[in-house]
This record gives structure tokens, sequence and C-alpha cells, in this order.
């Protein structure tokens, strides 16, 4: 019949159009980052399959940067993060699609009970409709959606900045332990040759016994030291070992030397860097975004919604109360509908609620910038005193301590100075030589340290690095 085929094509027409998909436009576009590391990777897969990690020799000495580049490849955080970002990239096209179009029939089973009409006997009552949201409420929807997405990438950011800055923390405790114990080693080596000298002194009556002894005592004393450094050497191995997510009983070393940016002394520099790249003011930024969507999305929801249908109702001649003028046609209707928004208390109570939120973020995003600028100050006053520390202690502190005790030496082997002496003098050296060592990792601390304050490296703007020898 011509009214069935009109209505087959009118229901095609509806569930195609209940299908449509609309697409919000991008939202603004974050700053650039200007970081030489790879963080937010906006081209995180977005399939549920996890991805293949590298494999490569971790084991041995490596530079720095070789653990960063590991530990973002391997870190099972940063791993949870993507799979939340790619996640919530998926909510965009469920958030901008219409809602799914409902299709209902109504028959009547006995026939006695069934309607009766003018065309004859109504058998079933088959209806379609789809549901239109005001317009925009979709586009808004989906930047919503988008800001959140792009949160979720900030925090991926912010954990990547995280993640790098405790593997350098960690690898600087590594570089620490492993030059204490060697400075340990070497003048462990320094204290037998004494000791042989002291004893050698005493059997020919030249020195007391208890110059032997003292040396003795100390020797013991540093062995004991070197079983807490060795301890402490495996324990930052293992710290580094659990962010790159290898076996703790990986033997992580560092190099000998380290090389590390210089401190930087421009703070304007500092402060406009932090607040162009740092990941976390971009997440507030979207957040205020998101905040202003959901108030344009609130005062919407005062329009209502259209609902669209078409229905087709079946009639036969068969069982028809009046047979003569019944020729059976079929019923076809169209639905027209909507929601009626007329509680405004709650209406009014969102519009409200989208705006408290909106300044809150703003809000937030003060505190977040302050507390950014506080931590780029300290820790650039830190990194400046240690860097003058280091220097102090490399070129004056330890050269001279180092001379003063060869000098005790060679007069204890005359007889011009005492065996008290020389044992000072060696114990004075061995402490300024690990506090050099320590100064050295703690600078490098507080600068990876400075470099996740900033939001990037600081090598891009600085000059060339300097070269920490042990």
């Amino acid at each position: 019949m011509n009214q069935r085929t009109f209505v087959l094509l009118g229901i095609v027409l509806t569930v195609g159009s209940g299908c449509a998909t609309l697409r919000p436009s991008p939202s603004p576009a974050l700053p650039p980052q200007h970081s030489s590391l790879e963080l937010a990777r906006f081209d995180v897969p977005i399939t549920g399959q996890q991805p293949q990690l590298p494999s490569f020799e971790v084991e041995g000495a490596h530079p720095i940067d070789f653990y960063v580049q590991t530990a973002l490849a391997r870190n099972p955080e940063i791993q949870a993060l993507e799979r939340r970002v790619a996640a919530q990239a998926e909510v965009v096209p469920q958030v901008t699609t219409l809602p799914d179009p409902m299709l209902s029939n109504v028959f009547w089973p006995i026939s006695d009970n069934s309607p009766q009409t003018a065309a004859g006997q109504q058998t079933n009552v088959l209806q379609l409709s789809q549901q239109f949201p005001w317009f925009g409420k979709l586009q808004l929807r989906g930047q919503v959606a988008e800001a959140q997405t792009q949160i979720a990438l900030s925090q991926l950011a912010e954990t990547q900045l995280k993640v790098a800055e405790d593997v350098k923390t960690t690898y600087y405790e590594v570089y620490f332990s492993q030059q204490a114990i060697k400075i340990t080693e070497d003048n462990e080596t320094f204290l037998r040759d004494y000791i042989t000298l002291a004893d050698a002194r005493y059997r020919v009556g030249k020195s007391s016994q208890q110059d032997v002894l003292r040396a003795q005592v100390e020797l013991s004393k540093l062995q004991d030291q070197l079983v807490a450094l060795r301890r402490q050497w495996k324990v930052a191995q293992a710290d580094l070992a659990k962010l790159l997510s290898v076996p703790p009983e990986s033997d992580l070393r560092a190099q000998d030397s380290l090389n590390v940016p210089a401190v930087p002394e421009q703070m304007e520099r500092l402060y406009q860097v932090a607040l162009a790249t740092r990941p976390e003011l971009q997440g507030r930024l979207q957040a205020i975004l998101r905040d202003q969507r959901m108030v344009e999305l609130a005062r919407r929801n005062y329009y209502p919604d259209v609902a669209v249908g078409v229905n087709w109702g079946s009639i036969t001649e068969t069982g028809a109360l009046a047979k003569t003028i019944a020729n059976g046609h079929d019923n076809v209707g169209f639905v027209v509908g909507i929601n009626l928004p007329i509680w405004h208390d709650k209406l009014s109570a969102g519009v409200r609620e989208a705006q408290n939120r909106q300044a809150e973020s703003a809000q937030l995003l003060q505190v977040a910038k302050d507390d950014i600028l506080r931590h780029v100050r300290r820790l650039s006053v830190q990194a400046l005193a240690l860097e003058q520390q280091v220097a102090l202690y490399r070129k004056e502190i330890v050269p001279r301590a180092d001379q003063t005790l060869r000098v005790a030496a060679a007069d204890y082997k005359v007889g011009k100075v005492d065996a008290l002496t020389v044992l000072d003098n060696y114990t004075q050296l061995l402490r300024f030589q690990i506090q050099q060592v320590r100064l050295e990792a703690a600078l490098g601390q507080v600068l990876a340290s400075l470099e996740r304050a900033v939001g990037g490296q600081l090598v891009e703007a600085l000059p060339a690095p300097k070269k920490l020898a042990p």
C-alpha cells in the first residue's frame, strides 16, 4: 500500500536523524609547552590495548636523562593516567550524540476488545520518537567533556614532571652513595698505610702503642661507615628501580661526574616561564573554561527539549463493525512534544551552582599561581646558596684540608707532629670530601625540584652546564 510505503520511509528518516552526532566546536588551545621533556603526550592511543614497553638494558652506569626517559616510558602511574586521558576522550562522542530513539508498539491480543474505526478494526499501533535537546546543549556538553580531557592531560603532564623530579632526586642519592663509598674506600687505603707506618715507628721505639690503637679504632669506624653507606646505596637503587618499574635488585648506577645546569639568576624570567608552561596552571584554566560552559548549559535548561515522532496504526477489515464502509486503510500520525521547565527554583539553583563553581576555579587558579611563584623563589635561593657552597668546598676547603693532611703525614714520619694531629687532619678531610659530594647531590636535587616548579628543563634558557667531578 502507498501509505505503508510512506510510513516506512518516514521511520527510516527519523531513525537516521536520531543517530546523528553533533560535534562541538574545538575549545581554545592551551599555551604552548616550552619544555624539552616529552610531557602530556597528546597522541596517546585510545584503544583498550596496553602499549608494548621498549626493551633495553637499564643496569650499569647511565646518564640521568636515560633514567628519566626510561621512567616516562615505563612508569605505571604515568601509564595509568594515559589510560585515564584515553577514557576521558571517549566521553566527547557520548555526550554530543542524540539520545537513543524510542520505539514502542501497542497491540490488542483480544480481537473483541480492539478499537474500531470507520476504516476497520485497529490491531496495533507502532510509534517511533526522537528527543532533540534545545539548540546548543549538545555542543556545550561536548565542550565540557573536551575541557575535562584537557584537565586530564594537564594532570598527566604534571605527573610526568613529578616522576622526572623523583627520578633525578633518587639518581643524585645514588650518585652521593657511590661517591661517598669511593671516598671512604680511598681513605681506608690511606689509613691502612698509616697504621703500617705507626706500627713500624712503635716497634723501633719512636712512638707509643697508643698511636697504633687510635688508628685501628678509626679504621673500625671507617668500616662501620662503609656498611651504612652501602646500605644507603642499595636503598637508593631500589627506589630508582621502583620509578623505572624494573626489579628492585637491579644494579642501577650513576655516572662518576654530573652535568647540572647553571643556577638561573633571572627571577622574572623564571616566573614568566613557570606561568606559561606549568601544566597545573593550564589545568586550572581549562577548569575555568569548563565551568563557563557549565553556566551556559545551566541557562539553556530554561528552554524545553523537543520530541518528534511518527506512529503507524494497522487497520484491518476483518472483524470490522462497519463492514459496509471499512476499507482497511492504515493510520499515520505525527507526534510533537516538549518538556515543561516550570520549576524555576531548581533551574535557578543550577545556574547559581555553576557560577559558584566557576568562581571557585578562578580562586584556585590564583592559589596555584601564588604557590608556584613561591616555590620558584625558594628553590632558586636554595640553589644559589648550594652552588656557592659547592664552589667553596671544591676550590678551597677540600684542597687545603688535603694539603694539610699531606704535610702532617710527612711531618709525622720525621717526628715533627704526633699521631693525634695526623688523625684529626685525616678525619677532617674525610668529612669535607663527603660533605662536598653531599652538597653536589643536594644541588642537583634542588635544581630538579626547580625544573618541576618551572614546568620544564632549565637547560634551554641557560648557558652550558657545569661538570661536577668527584
